[in-house]
């Protein structure tokens, strides 16, 4: 079955039951694969190559579990990208270009960037507790969707928190990668956040 032509519309697993399970799927979506990444540097079951020049559209949830209307898409920059497809649900994906993570999430009904954000940032702390972003700083894309950014830290891995939005619909993303491994590969998320587009327009 071909998982990605043009959209990633899966929901394989469509577990939205609240905060509890939100915080344990991201946080198992972000470092499952990156833990497998640094053992095994090749594809594992459940992955699939993106071609360079996909465009990946996810459609708003609200979270717990609720319809939002609108969507997020962002094209795949460059070659060398897997799609953790397990992990994948028609309002989010996981992306891996080794050694870097990128989990890109759409949420709808957003009425404030900055409590989206902290409540990410919280549920993040709470599903791992080894990873935790130190503070926000505001931020705005290419595309101009407008938030903020606040950098992950933990005693082995680092990342990026980003929540940026236009309108009512925001995208949630979470980047992971080795300590000292995301500043090399930096050019991979500024790449996708360079086509990052969001609308709450049907």
């Amino acid at each position: 079955m071909d998982v990605i032509e043009g959209a990633v519309r899966l929901n394989r697993f469509g577990l939205e039951r609240g905060r509890f399970w939100s915080a344990a799927l991201l946080a198992l979506a972000v470092f499952a694969p990156a833990l497998l990444w640094t053992q095994w540097d090749g594809a594992v079951d459940g992955e699939e190559a993106v071609p360079s020049g996909t465009v990946i559209t996810l459609e708003a949830s609200s979270n717990p579990g609720a319809v939002g209307k609108g969507r997020v898409w962002f094209t795949v920059p460059g070659d060398g990208w897997v799609t953790e497809t397990g992990a994948n649900r028609q309002s989010a994906v996981t992306l891996v270009h080794s050694p870097v993570v990128v989990r890109t999430s759409a949420i709808g009904g957003v009425d404030d960037i900055l409590v989206l954000f902290e409540r990410q940032a919280r549920d993040l702390r709470m599903g791992n507790r080894v990873l935790f972003a130190t503070g926000s700083r505001d931020y705005v894309t290419p595309t101009g969707l407008t938030g903020y950014w606040g950098d992950l830290t933990g005693e082995r891995y680092s990342g990026a928190l980003i929540v940026v939005g236009r309108g009512e619909v925001a995208a949630v993303i979470v980047a992971v990668a080795p300590l000292g491994r995301l500043e090399d590969q930096l050019g991979d998320l500024t790449n996708i956040l360079a086509t990052l587009e969001a609308s709450d327009v049907e």
